[in-house]
């Protein structure tokens, strides 16, 4: 069995994805043209970024035009 060997900081998971998650995962590495691994890492950091903000009560909203929308839940 010919495996690339990891990085020693490198943590390997296994995960299991409905065909529609496994989708949304392609569109968004897609978008980013990026893997889908680089793709899962940055919505992590992102994720993160956001929950950490929220529990310093900062809100998330979106902005087009003369609208807005706020994130209620992530």
């Amino acid at each position: 069995m010919n495996m690339k060997p990891m990085k020693p900081e490198t943590k390997r998971i296994t995960a299991d994805f409905s065909p529609e998650a496994y989708e949304v995962l392609e569109r968004v590495a897609q978008n980013l043209d990026t893997t889908k691994a680089d793709a899962l890492r940055r919505a992590l950091s992102l994720i993160d970024y956001l929950l950490t903000e929220k529990k310093d009560h900062w809100t998330l909203v979106l902005e087009k035009d003369d609208r807005r929308r706020e994130i209620v839940t992530l």
